[in-house]
């Protein structure tokens, strides 16, 4: 057992629920800045306590006209609502879809002011179909949707289905109404601390989403065992310091909305916020907003400091000031040791110490962490034996052990004040001894009150009983692996199938109905996993082929899987292997053994036809491999600059999407090239980079092709060439 020694009574917060907390911190801050939004272009957005306040009242007052409550002129000056009119729909469900920005956390506390449930869901591209939306929507039975009025606007009621079509919507930001009246110390005291605040749908499976239900006693416990763990400061009085945060998490994220977010308001702070888009296509962003607002707290998923290492030069790191940064919190995602390392061993110019790293461990059914690690000069770790950790037990082992028979994996540190973790045989529910491997299960007040209408999964998953103890009931099983050793918790894997990449979960079921939808005829059957890479994990794609099929049409089926893949998910597969008939191993009923062919993958042991890959390696670097970009370009040599713009982007596609060079045209859309939407993200920022001239999403739908795209980019810089 690892218990944390603060008690469940400890962490509990003052505040009874979220519309409480930002009430009173409008009453004491009222002039402090909250939340700031950077556009792409550079502009600030703010808001004040207070304004973030006003904004949340008027909203409500709108809500409740379209949800049917009474006019405020009708109600105003009471001092008590009858609850006929104040609850007609206490506990319904409202959707936001939003994209970055200030709008969605004005929606989420208004829906919490109105006594509806929040369930934020995944901002979908521009007259794309919204399969997330429609799943939620479907599970959850909403009664209004909040939204943006471009967002509104833009949804192709073509592309969605009658259920999202019927819903009953409100605009943000269509401001014009008279400002909601009715007494908020009336309307506050209808919430309690066991309603539901969120309604928080995992990054998962669209075929069967599950909702998991948080209510404000578990946000504001998670948020209590946040500023403890990270060793944070409330700041009450007006003059004393309080704490400054940035983060572009997308706030439909777990980490984005209460550890970027909510956090930050329940500390009375600032957080500064950003678009994904606008970090990945220029990782550097992400870092001069920390080093410009001085803020102490920042966190991302692996893959983000990855990414900052790829893109952001020593020179550029030398030109910042991370030395106040104290709070670098990693999680949502495998954390891999080296690539902390790397980072903290770039940055340190910038002034970043390696302290200030936290790994984490947590997940939206704990609400948000679960434990937390903290090292004193370098991240903590655990050099083991490999061939002991696949037969589920930890050996520590030398530093001089040969390296490939080692795995080093990071601590997760003590567990959060007033949470208990047990490690546990899933076969036979008994404890494990320390440094063996088994499934975390986990008990305290974060733990949420389980999956929206999932009565049969809710006894099994979030109370689960340990044999031979019965006073060791209502535990939350993880799903996840791992083992405890000297006090800490380490995270080995998981016991379910879900695929975790750059912070999103991923369901192989859905991944092979989107195979299945791409080949059709042409294939027996598939299996997604996710297989080791170099910087955490990747996809990989086996597929099974009919017995005659024709050899020429290999590549075309990769094409097609990846193209079909990249369009519903967002993820480029690192591999894709097509093999014969009977090659995938499978149970004596015919269910895929997932495990047994992730290690026949890893360990070449799968008979291949076609085995197409991009090895995660060939994205390091990249740029030192590639031709020159013009640096200047005037009207007389505009075309050579087209032309070399051109031979640029072609080589980038071959090196970023591992096609054979025969494939890669000038003519080919970038789509054919098989890019999902972090690497057209990335080429676009690279771009802007070298060249000085930024390429927005519209920009990039126009010219669809690397000879259109270059000969605008020629042009572009062209015209802003001095004459």
């Amino acid at each position: 057992m690892l218990r944390n020694p603060a008690s469940a009574a400890q962490v509990t917060s003052h505040w009874p629920s979220l519309p409480h907390l930002l009430s009173g911190q409008a009453q004491r801050h009222p002039d402090r800045l909250a939340l700031t939004f950077v556009e792409d272009d550079g502009r600030h957005r703010t808001l004040t306590y207070a304004g973030l306040h006003d904004r949340v009242m008027e909203l409500c007052g709108r809500i409740g006209e379209v949800m049917g409550e009474r006019s405020p002129p009708e109600i105003s000056g009471r001092d008590k609502l009858p609850d006929e009119i104040m609850e007609p729909h206490s506990g319904e469900r409202a959707i936001l879809l939003f994209p970055p920005g200030l709008e969605f956390i004005i929606g989420f506390f208004a829906c919490q002011y109105s006594g509806l449930v929040p369930v934020p869901t995944c901002f979908p591209k521009r007259g794309r179909a919204m399969p997330r939306l429609e799943s939620a929507v479907h599970d959850c039975a909403p009664k209004l949707l909040l939204a943006d009025a471009e967002t509104l606007a833009g949804i192709d009621p073509n592309r969605v289905n009658a259920a999202v079509n019927s819903l009953p919507s409100v605009a943000t930001d269509a401001i014009g109404g008279d400002q909601w009246t009715a007494d908020v110390s009336a309307r506050l005291a209808l919430i309690k601390t066991t309603d539901l605040g969120l309604l928080q749908y995992t990054s998962g499976s669209t075929s069967e989403p599950k909702g998991v239900m948080v209510s404000h006693a578990n946000l504001l416990a998670n948020l209590e065992s946040i500023r403890r763990a990270f060793g944070l400061h409330r700041s009450d009085r007006a003059d004393e310091p309080h704490c400054s945060a940035v983060f572009w998490l997308p706030p439909f994220h777990d980490m984005g909305l209460i550890g970027g977010i909510l956090e930050a308001v329940f500390l009375g702070g600032h957080t500064t916020l950003m678009s994904p888009r606008s970090f990945l296509a220029k990782p550097i962003r992400w870092l001069e907003a920390i080093a410009q607002s001085g803020a102490t707290i920042s966190g991302a998923p692996n893959f983000a400091f990855e990414l900052c290492l790829d893109r952001i030069s020593r020179d550029q790191a030398a030109g910042l000031d991370l030395s106040r940064w104290n709070v670098a919190f990693c999680g949502a995602e495998p954390i891999a040791v080296e690539t902390l390392d790397r980072f903290a061993a770039h940055f340190a110019v910038a002034g970043f110490r390696s302290n200030a790293f936290i790994p984490c461990y947590g997940l939206a059914e704990a609400t948000l962490l679960v434990a937390s690690s903290r090292g004193s000069s370098i991240v903590p770790r655990l050099l083991v034996d490999r061939d002991d950790l696949s037969r589920g037990r930890a050996t520590p082992v030398p530093d001089h052990h040969p390296p490939n028979q080692t795995r080093t994996i990071v601590s997760c540190g003590e567990p959060c004040a007033g949470m208990q973790i047990e490690i546990i045989a899933p076969d036979r529910r008994t404890r494990l001894d320390e440094g063996q491997i088994g499934e975390i299960w986990l008990q305290g007040e974060s733990i949420a009150q389980g999956y929206w209408k999932r009565e049969g999964v809710n006894s099994h998953q979030f109370d689960a009983h340990i044999a031979n103890d019965d006073c060791a009931g209502g535990f939350l099983r993880t799903g996840d692996l791992g083992f405890i050793r000297d006090g800490s918790l380490y995270v080995t894997g998981r016991s379910k199938d879900v695929i975790i990449l750059r912070g999103r979960n991923h369901f192989p079921q859905d991944i092979e109905a989107t195979v299945q939808r791409a080949l059709g005829d042409d294939m027996v059957k598939c299996v997604a996993l996710a297989t080791n890479a170099y910087v955490g994990e990747a996809l990989s794609i086996v597929v099974e082929l009919p017995r005659h099929i024709d050899g020429t049409l290999l590549p075309n089926l990769v094409r097609r899987v990846r193209r079909q893949v990249i369009e519903e998910h967002e993820i480029d597969p690192r591999q894709v292997v097509l093999t014969r008939p009977a090659a995938i191993p499978v149970t004596t009923s015919g269910k895929v053994q997932r495990s047994a062919c992730r290690q026949m993958l890893e360990s070449d042991e799968i008979p291949t036809l076609y085995d197409w890959s991009r090895s995660i390696l060939i994205d390091q670097g990249v740029s030192e491999q590639l031709p020159a970009l013009p640096q200047r370009v005037d009207e007389d040599s505009r075309d050579a600059a087209s032309q070399q713009i051109q031979a640029w982007m072609m080589a980038w596609l071959i090196h970023r999407s591992g096609m054979d060079p025969r494939d890669v045209g000038p003519e080919t859309r970038f789509t054919d090239h098989g890019l999902d939407s972090m690497a057209a993200v990335e080429l676009s920022g690279e771009l802007d980079d070298w060249l000085g001239v930024e390429l927005t999403p519209a920009v990039a739908w126009n010219h669809p092709t690397p000879a259109t795209l270059a000969a605008y980019l020629a042009d572009e810089m062209a015209k802003a060439t001095p004459h």
